[in-house]
């Protein structure tokens, strides 16, 4: 028969043994609940972040651009933390240039702007798209009408580079737009000609929407359009009134375009 010292020493080691095996089970759940949260906030922190991305993106495109920036500004210390090349970051950024260019209140903006400007000129990469939005947006800055000096880089020079972009991108749609907004920046100082130069470039690489298109619109259209009209209340010259006369031209200047379609139609 065991002594009873030896069956204590046993149930002590058993109870040793159960004890380690419950602790290192507690420590096993502990470890897989605490990976199980971890991995879903990380999962859940990824997915918020995509789907206003995703959300913002939509209401700029159907045009509610201020809305958009509301919905990036909740998530922008979250973006802060990723890394510059990572595609959240960048859709992060590209869809506030195109929100806070877009807006109606683009002026109201200013702290939005001067941001985008720092994060693209020492953060993100640029091409020619980022370079035109930017260039616009910085027309509403008080710099851009005190210091030619900052208008021709920031304004004029970008819009440059975006031009010089698109055609080796053989872009001629992107370069229409660049070229119509190098005509407002000139517009903006009321240099009428440079303006005039500009906007018939622009037609030559759109010659359907200015020749066809821009003829059937009055007077009061041209006058109207927002993103027009909101660069009146920062620029030197009435740049609405300046854009109609030059829209209004190519009702009744030579039309390639009519051309073609009267050659086609024989």
């Amino acid at each position: 028969m065991a002594d009873k010292s030896s069956v204590r020493t046993g149930i002590e080691f058993s109870a040793t043994v159960i004890a380690v095996i419950g602790a290192v089970w507690a420590g096993k759940t502990y470890f897989e609940t605490w990976m199980h949260d971890t991995i879903d906030k990380a999962v859940e922190e990824k997915i918020a972040v995509i789907e206003k991305l995703q959300l913002a993106d939509l209401l700029v495109l159907y045009g509610y651009p201020d809305e958009a920036i509301s919905e990036l500004r909740k998530i922008a210390d979250r973006v802060a933390r990723l890394d510059a090349d990572d595609k959240r970051k960048i859709a992060f950024y590209d869809n506030y240039l195109d929100a806070v260019a877009d807006s109606d209140g683009t002026l109201k903006f200013e702290p939005e702007i001067r941001m985008l400007h720092s994060v693209f000129s020492n953060e993100m990469q640029t091409d020619g798209w980022h370079d035109e939005k930017l260039a616009y947006v910085a027309m509403f800055l008080p710099e851009a009408q005190a210091d030619d000096g900052y208008f021709d880089r920031q304004v004029v020079g970008r819009l440059k580079l975006a031009v010089n972009q698109y055609e080796a991108d053989d872009d001629y749609e992107s370069l229409g737009s660049a070229y119509r907004n190098l005509s407002l920046a000139y517009l903006c100082r009321g240099e009428q000609d440079m303006a005039v130069e500009a906007m018939e470039m622009a037609a030559e690489m759109l010659p359907f929407e200015y020749y066809f298109m821009v003829p059937m619109w009055d007077l009061e259209d041209f006058l109207e359009e927002p993103e027009i009209k909101k660069l009146d209340t920062v620029c030197s010259s009435n740049v609405s009134q300046g854009y109609a006369r030059i829209m209004q031209s190519f009702g009744v200047s030579e039309n390639p375009v009519r051309e073609f379609l009267r050659e086609y139609t024989r």
